[in-house]
């Protein structure tokens, strides 16, 4: 079977790479499944994924460190009940590639395993900010990276030209012998990224930083109003990332809900979920994040 493993910050747009890569095995008649991993207690991703594929979903840890062993295991686990033609792992914001690369590699696995490409999705927008981050999450995400087998450079509709052209030469000074791809949404194929696969995994740093990355789950016990919602996640300090569920008043069906610092996305949800958000960032902390949550829904 072949594996393709999806990192890179919180953000990013790893699932929704993630599903044009699912369309594209199924559209060249390969059977795909997914292992996906979330930083947190509950997986939001795991609900936007668009097709009906096998999933195995890794909460409350790390996937490159409390669930490293998980990934051996499940992957084996898969290829024995299952038969995939490919897996795809998307990593959480919070994981380093090269270790989960690592867990693939086991003595068990290894003859399994035909291709192994290793992406990293670089949101060319933060990444054009990443000096104003905290030297941990500078860290991390350059340690995301830095491994990869092909760099996917997205969202670059929100940059202008000169802009971009400074991204892209900054990531080609920095990792020279990395190809890369443009995308918009994360729209790529199999082909762009399964030929001439090279990794990189020479020197490791000794230390392994999570940034200092902690998250928090925060469950709603009824109806928000969308204004208090945009008016809260505004205020909030030291958060990369918010995602998860709500309910609007006068709104029969949930929202989805994805939020990076300056962007928020709102999503119609078909079904029906529990309404919860997971916030993740630096140092959060946790008295005044649930304090802003409380106002949004005491508020609406």
């Amino acid at each position: 079977m072949d594996i393709v493993i999806l990192a890179g910050f919180l953000g990013g747009g790893k699932t929704s790479t993630l599903n044009f890569l699912i369309q594209d095995a199924i559209d060249q008649e390969l059977k795909p499944a997914v292992m996906m991993n979330d930083f947190g207690a509950k997986n939001v991703d795991a609900q936007l994924v668009t097709e009906d594929v096998k999933m195995e979903v890794l909460t409350n840890g790390c996937i490159c460190c409390d669930l490293k062993a998980n990934v051996s295991q499940q992957l084996h686990q898969l290829y024995l009940t299952h038969q995939p033609d490919i897996v795809f792992i998307e990593c959480s914001g919070a994981a380093h590639p090269v270790e989960v690369f690592d867990a693939c590699m086991t003595p068990v696995l290894a003859p399994f395993i035909q291709d192994l490409s290793m992406l990293g999705i670089v949101d060319a927008a933060a990444y054009k900010s990443r000096d104003t981050l905290p030297e941990p999450i500078q860290t991390l995400m350059d340690e995301q990276i830095r491994y990869c087998s092909h760099l996917i450079v997205n969202k670059i509709d929100l940059l202008e030209s000169d802009q971009l052209l400074a991204v892209v030469q900054t990531l080609q000074q920095h990792y020279p012998d990395t190809p890369y791809i443009l995308t918009r949404y994360g729209e790529i194929t199999l082909q762009e990224i399964q030929h001439a696969s090279e990794y990189h995994i020479g020197e490791r740093s000794s230390v392994h930083h999570h940034g200092h990355l902690s998250h928090m789950l925060y469950e709603f016990q009824s109806p928000i109003q969308q204004s208090a919602l945009i008016e809260g996640l505004k205020g909030l300090k030291d958060v990369f990332r918010v995602k998860g569920f709500v309910y609007f008043k006068g709104c029969e069906t949930p929202y989805v809900v994805q939020y990076t610092p300056g962007h928020l996305e709102l999503k119609p949800c078909p079904i029906e979920m529990s309404p919860y958000l997971v916030v993740v960032g630096h140092d959060l902390n946790e008295v005044d994040i649930t304090e802003t949550l409380d106002i949004i829904e005491f508020s609406s």
